[in-house]
């Protein structure tokens, strides 16, 4: 959290001057994929969805951001600061952009929030190599395991329901539906889980474990 630790009136004396704040839409683009990124986007309401499309037309699902969360905060100083994703609202947004300059500034002044952001751009790092690696290496059963115990461990249940459609999971681990649909029933077959739309209750969650972590 970019503000950890820091008390509501350090908060404040170190935004200053008051902001504007954008609102957005379900469904509406917030950020667009290949967009120069200038702006620390602050998420102060609301939860926002990353994908990346490819030339073919495909799509992939990417992460969710929930307030109060921070949109590509690694990219703000990059060389080539261009977003790789697309950001979409998901439901009601609001959105607070820090221009560049101004949040260098911040930085300068304020080393707790230095060491924030400096936290949070590591944790971002090893978050999306760890994603990466699950994508790019895994079988589309250490994928379906790996995601399955990773929102089981977010909503701490056994049973749970996910935001995702089969279609979005196919795009997400860069598979077809059938695949996926074929792949889900055969685990289903074996006992791991049962469900029924996008209910999802883990019956063997130890076997699940050494799937994802198997990933060949």
């Amino acid at each position: 959290m970019l503000f950890f630790g820091m008390s509501e009136e350090e908060i404040n004396a170190v935004l200053g001057q008051k902001l504007g704040v954008r609102t957005y839409k379900n469904g509406e683009i917030i950020i667009s994929q290949g967009d120069e990124v200038n702006y620390l986007f602050i998420i102060l309401e609301g939860e926002v969805s990353n994908s990346m499309s490819h030339f073919s037309g495909k799509n992939m699902y990417i992460e969710s951001i929930k307030a109060p969360g921070v949109i590509a905060p690694a990219i703000l100083y990059a060389g080539v600061n261009k977003l790789p994703v697309e950001v979409t609202a998901v439901g009601n947004v609001k959105i607070l952009p820090i221009p560049r300059v101004e949040f260098t500034y911040m930085l300068q002044r304020t080393p707790k929030l230095l060491l924030n952001f400096l936290k949070m751009i590591s944790d971002r790092g090893a978050f999306l190599s760890t994603k990466v690696r699950a994508l790019s290496f895994g079988t589309i059963r250490s994928k379906i395991a790996g995601y399955l115990l990773e929102v089981c461990q977010e909503k701490e249940m056994m049973k749970f329901t996910i935001k995702h459609t089969q279609q979005e999971l196919a795009n997400m681990f860069g598979v077809t539906r059938p695949a996926l649909s074929k792949t889900i029933k055969e685990m289903m077959d074996e006992g791991l889980f049962e469900s029924k739309q996008k209910t999802y209750h883990i019956l063997n969650h130890k076997e699940l474990l050494r799937i994802f972590k198997e990933r060949h």
